[in-house]
């Protein structure tokens, strides 16, 4: 299993719309993408970065989410991807 890790700037973004289109668009878009095996999503904090942390069945399947939604992609209106990283899983629980 490899993990994506993606850091959001969402500053400019209105918190409940965020929310809203990070619910009802991206997250569906990704859990419907090859090799999908699990996801969480935190909202922006104070710095107004969110971060997500998915889990791949391999790293062709990471690296494929990572190239969707790597540095300078937009995921939703005023909202930038700032970091992206592909690892190996070394444990879950």
């Amino acid at each position: 299993m490899h993990a994506v890790l993606i850091e959001v700037d969402v500053s400019g973004v209105d918190r409940d719309q965020g929310l809203s289109a990070l619910r009802e668009q991206i997250v569906p878009a990704i859990k419907a993408m090859p090799g999908f095996t699990s996801g969480t999503w935190l909202p922006g904090n104070d710095e107004g970065k969110g971060l997500s942390l998915t889990v791949w069945d391999s790293d062709g399947d990471a690296r494929g989410m990572a190239e969707s939604f790597g540095p300078g992609s937009s995921p939703t209106a005023n909202a930038s991807v700032v970091r992206c990283g592909v690892r190996e899983v070394a444990a879950a629980a």
